[in-house]
């Protein structure tokens, strides 16, 4: 075999696989990218509900994070059946399941922080928490489905062992963000 004819076999190889990414997605891009950008809006705030409760003390009791872990990972299963249902070609599925298997490992994350949570909770992590549920429902305002979040916040702050304050912002939280929620539900039905 010549020189030639080896460049122009891996000439003709690299020109099949060089257009692949390209028709991949013919006609799922936009699916795709709504699919990745709502996985990674959940794994971000997931993250950050991650950071919150790791260092208010609630990774310390295991039954937490195992619960946490549960109800992280329902986003990314759910996921997985839309995309194994409505997407068509290859490519598609195939970066579908890359983000959500990222998305499956940042939702398993609360166990291994359960692993090296030394910090029992204190006094005012339940004060903390319930502040975060509010910040969260500012952000809520500018962005409703944040409004989850800050639920998920209160409904721990709620159920700690705290104060009247503690109870009274969590209520108040679950109220408005509970209130956001049904009001972008019905947004979403009405121009829908």
């Amino acid at each position: 075999m010549t020189r030639s004819t080896t460049a122009h076999k891996t000439l003709l190889i690299s020109a099949f696989l060089a257009p692949l990414p390209a028709f991949a997605m013919q006609s799922d891009t936009t699916n795709v990218l709504l699919l990745a950008i709502t996985l990674g809006g959940f794994s971000l705030f997931n993250l950050l509900l991650n950071g919150l409760f790791y260092f208010t003390g609630k990774y310390h009791s295991r039954n937490f994070a195992k619960m946490h872990t549960l109800i992280a990972i329902i986003p990314a299963i759910i996921a997985l059946f839309i995309a194994l249902i409505y997407f068509d070609t290859p490519g598609a599925i195939s970066m579908n399941i890359g983000v959500i298997i990222v998305s499956i490992g940042l939702s398993l994350l609360p166990l291994q922080l359960n692993l090296s949570a030394t910090k029992a909770p204190g006094k005012h992590s339940a004060l903390i928490i319930a502040l975060a549920a509010i910040a969260l429902l500012i952000a809520a305002y500018y962005i409703a489905p944040i409004a989850i979040f800050a639920i998920a916040c209160a409904h721990v702050a709620l159920i700690s062992q705290a104060d009247i304050k503690v109870k009274f912002l969590s209520l108040s939280a679950l109220a408005i963000g509970y209130g956001y929620l049904g009001y972008w539900a019905y947004q979403i039905l009405q121009y829908s």
